[in-house]
């Protein structure tokens, strides 16, 4: 799959639009109409997406992502797709939803199919969606699939802003069974206190990203990627109140028979299980005594996985 930064003369293309932020059942519900509608025309694929959040520039919030840039492009290339523009939505945020169709997508891509989902909206005021598109068919020598809203389980909603959601109040396997796969982070090893390492658990620390939604602090049973290394990890996700004055908050993955120096190395951490909430123990001795209970009960989980 090819990424592109910014449009380029490119035409005859089968394209989707769309965030896609979470590649969540939805998404890749439109990724697969996409693929199949484009095969059977003998067209190349691409998505054509912004490297923020569109909302970010409208919101004085900040909406948090389900997934860093380089998980969606892996997930998005998996899907066979050929060409990923990753746009600056700064350059297109004051155009009309037919100012974008017409002197973005027609001029460089010439589309010949537009697939998006039920709700997709572009252009300044939101003007563009599903019905804009169908209405400039004819015009543009192009046709528009409208992907239906995807349910689990034909009963719930899948979206984003659910997934958000869950993720806030730690609801693994709902986010699971809405991505399709279990929620993670991605980030480069730092090095930290060492504290836990004299404790007998040595953990690999890594800062959580800003722009990521949060899971609740606690410990949790889940997986460190390394390279294309799956390996068992007890993660524990808080601000150490027990260690520290819980003023700085950080990442510590404990992983299963691993003792390798890999500072600096983007890792991957993967999220199965909670175990139990953060709590403040009030002296290290306490802490001590937790901790062996939480490595006894990862181990027993952690030798099922391996």
């Amino acid at each position: 799959m090819q990424i592109l930064r910014e449009i380029t003369e490119n035409k005859g293309l089968a394209i989707a639009l769309g965030y896609f932020d979470g590649i969540h059942l939805g998404h890749k519900k439109i990724l697969t109409t996409l693929s199949q509608q484009a095969k059977a025309e003998g067209l190349k694929t691409a998505v054509v997406t912004f490297e923020t959040n569109p909302a970010n520039y409208f919101n004085q919030k900040k909406t948090p992502d389900i997934q860093n840039f380089k998980d969606k492009e892996l997930i998005i290339q998996s899907l066979g797709i050929d060409y990923l523009y990753e746009l600056d939505f700064g350059l297109y945020k004051d155009l009309t939803a037919h100012e974008y169709l017409k002197n973005v997508l027609v001029k460089y891509l010439e589309p010949k199919i537009i697939v998006v989902g039920y709700n997709h909206t572009f252009g300044k005021d939101r003007e563009g969606n599903p019905t804009f598109l169908k209405d400039y068919e004819t015009n543009y020598n192009y046709k528009c699939i409208t992907v239906p809203e995807y349910k689990y389980k034909d009963k719930e909603e899948v979206s984003s802003t659910i997934i958000r959601k869950r993720i806030q109040y730690g609801h693994l396997n709902a986010i699971k069974a809405f991505l399709g796969r279990y929620f993670s982070i991605r980030n480069s090893v730092i090095k930290g206190d060492k504290i836990a390492r004299t404790l007998g658990y040595p953990t690999a620390n890594i800062v959580w990203p800003e722009s990521m939604a949060k899971l609740p602090y606690g410990v949790y049973f889940g997986f460190v990627q390394i390279d294309a290394q799956m390996h068992p990890a007890l993660i524990s996700w808080g601000n150490k109140p027990t260690l520290t004055k819980g003023d700085q908050e950080i990442l510590e993955a404990h992983i299963y028979e691993f003792d390798e120096n890999i500072y600096g190395k983007i890792i991957k951490v993967i999220f199965v299980k909670k175990l139990r909430d953060q709590e403040n123990f009030g002296n290290i001795r306490v802490l001590i005594t937790q901790l062996q209970k939480d490595y006894k009960a990862f181990e027993k989980w952690a030798r099922i996985m391996k």
